[in-house]
């Protein structure tokens, strides 16, 4: 069993754990930032990822609903939570990078790889 997991951890499948645990700990740390949104604070960490290049990303988000029963006097529905993510990575036509960049997105936004997508973009403004 040893000797799989040792054959599963490839440096590349590392360095992707190693930037979700990383985004994860920083949307904790960032997420008490005032100011910046989470789709500014995750490009710039997706950024930063080896071969990613300039990032932007877009989150997608749909009303949170409560727990609390249809009679609540401010209404049935309270906040938002992300429901599907699009990042446009420079570096995105390389298919490790890609890999990285939507496990990433899911760690940080606890979605499933349905609801990510990454697409190569142009390194132009």
């Amino acid at each position: 069993m040893l000797g799989r997991l040792r054959a599963a951890l490839t440096p590349q499948a590392l360095a992707a754990l190693l930037a979700a645990l990383a985004l994860v700990a920083l949307s904790g740390v960032l997420g008490r930032t005032g100011g910046e949104s989470l789709e500014t604070r995750a490009a710039r960490t997706l950024s930063q990822m080896e071969g990613a290049g300039r990032v932007q990303v877009v989150i997608y988000t749909r009303a949170k609903e409560t727990a609390s029963g249809a009679f609540s006097s401010s209404g049935a529905q309270t906040g938002e939570v992300p429901c599907g993510a699009v990042a446009v990575a420079q570096g995105a036509d390389d298919p490790l990078v890609r890999m990285q960049l939507e496990q990433a997105l899911c760690a940080l936004l606890g979605l499933p790889a349905s609801a990510v997508s990454v697409v190569t973009g142009t390194g132009g403004a």
